[in-house]
């Protein structure tokens, strides 16, 4: 009945290697849900598939070459979401800056290609800049030594608000030799496809049998970034969510436990922004009617978001938004079970947020190792990671769930955000240049 690290870890390998990548709006990742689903019936769930669309990017060709001084091609991965070049690409003078930032950005860089491996601290100011002084393209410089080039969506935001600038990314091996080697001039092609696709979160209700109407939504991601098998970001997590779909339909639980296999978090966290967005916008319009009603949102009165997951070498990270008393509890339960979580009050850019975002109060569990430094990489596989690390946290977030979920007399934790994290989610989104849901 308890939480099996080995049948975890079978989930995890049958998303992240017999499926693979699962980029929103695809096929594959269609297929995902669909196996998800068929999991979730087969444990005995009544669950369904929620659509939703999504924008998205492809990328129709890509390609890094030095024209001068010597001739070279580059690997690189394209940001398809940032901008876009013809066939043929743009040519310009490669000119390296420390960081993007709007102090940099001057008229010298006109027309340029510019190579940095620094984001600016103040996105809005920087790509008003750009868009003042244009840019023929951006090479951005992976942070870590050794990691692949990571593959990133970009954003269509800060593109339709300001400036359309194509931007790859490469290694920061590659990053050093263009810089030492003394490459003059770049070709940079990146032609890229922008469209509105079908994607899904995939549902499942365990309800309560002693208090029903209150809801706890339990869930990870299971898309990924393009040509990445997600391993530990998020096969680990929609694993973990599998696995204790299947201990809880053995030891039932007085409130209704609400599984969720969140769809499209890579592209900015939609489907979590979408299914808070709904059930905050049931809830307006039932109390335009009765301003008494108590609504599903009302209702659901926890999130438990598991995001990066399985690292065989790591340490464990909580991060709270909601009452003290939340804080408190994973704290204390840390100490008395052993696991050593780090916990703190925080926003988590995953799942959690959007909740947040309408009021439900989040835990988000993840798994702080060194390969996270792979994540977005095609090195994002399944040898970085274990059953006994998938257990660990697993086994936590089934004692979690069974001591304030399936047997607690009284729900224990205030429904509430505190307004200094409420401005912290504000912050997020907006820096992020999403919408709140």
């Amino acid at each position: 009945m308890s939480f099996s690290g080995e049948k975890a870890f079978a989930y995890m390998k049958k998303l992240a290697v017999d499926i693979g990548p699962r980029p929103s709006g695809t096929d594959v990742e269609r297929r995902s849900a669909e196996w998800i689903l068929s999991e979730f019936k087969r444990l005995g769930y009544d669950a369904q598939i929620d659509e939703f669309n999504a924008f998205t990017g492809i990328i129709k060709a890509q390609k890094l070459d030095v024209l001068k001084p010597y001739k070279a091609e580059v690997a690189c991965e394209v940001m398809p979401l940032s901008g876009s070049t013809g066939p043929k690409g743009v040519t310009g003078e490669l000119l390296y800056l420390d960081t993007y930032d709007e102090e940099y950005i001057t008229p010298e860089v006109k027309g340029k290609i510019i190579i940095t491996g620094g984001a600016p601290a103040n996105r809005d100011r920087a790509f008003a800049q750009l868009k003042k002084y244009k840019p023929a393209g951006i090479i951005i410089i992976e942070a870590t030594p050794k990691a692949m080039a990571k593959n990133l969506w970009g954003s269509p935001t800060f593109r339709k608000k300001y400036v359309d600038i194509p931007m790859v990314r490469v290694t920061f091996e590659d990053g050093v030799n263009l810089v030492k080697s003394g490459a003059k001039t770049m070709r940079l092609v990146a032609v890229t496809e922008e469209k509105i696709v079908k994607t899904q979160n995939v549902v499942a209700e365990l309800k309560g049998t002693l208090r029903p109407e209150e809801i706890i939504v339990v869930g990870g991601h299971y898309d990924t970034v393009l040509e990445v098998a997600g391993a530990g970001d998020n096969a680990g997590g929609t694993a973990i969510t599998l696995e204790l779909a299947r201990v809880f339909k053995k030891k039932g639980t007085k409130r209704t436990m609400r599984f969720i296999a969140w769809g499209c978090e890579e592209l900015g966290l939609l489907g979590s922004r979408e299914y808070a967005k709904r059930i905050k916008t049931a809830s307006e319009a039932e109390k335009k009617t009765d301003e008494d009603a108590v609504t599903e949102l009302d209702n659901t009165v926890l999130c438990l978001n598991l995001d990066v997951h399985g690292g065989m070498i790591g340490t464990n990270v909580a991060k709270i938004l909601g009452p003290p008393e939340l804080t408190a509890s994973v704290k204390l339960l840390s100490k008395e079970k052993g696991t050593v979580f780090t916990v703190s009050e925080a926003v988590y850019s995953s799942d959690g947020t959007p909740l947040s975002a309408v009021g439900v109060p989040s835990v988000s569990l993840s798994r702080e190792t060194p390969t996270n430094l792979l994540m977005h990489s095609r090195d994002d596989v399944e040898k970085w990671l274990s059953p006994e690390a998938l257990k660990a946290h697993g086994a936590f977030a089934e004692q979690f769930l069974t001591r304030y979920v399936a047997e607690a007399a009284a729900w224990p934790f205030e429904r509430t955000i505190p307004e200094k994290q409420k401005k912290e989610i504000e912050d997020y989104f907006r820096k992020a240049g999403r919408k709140m849901p």
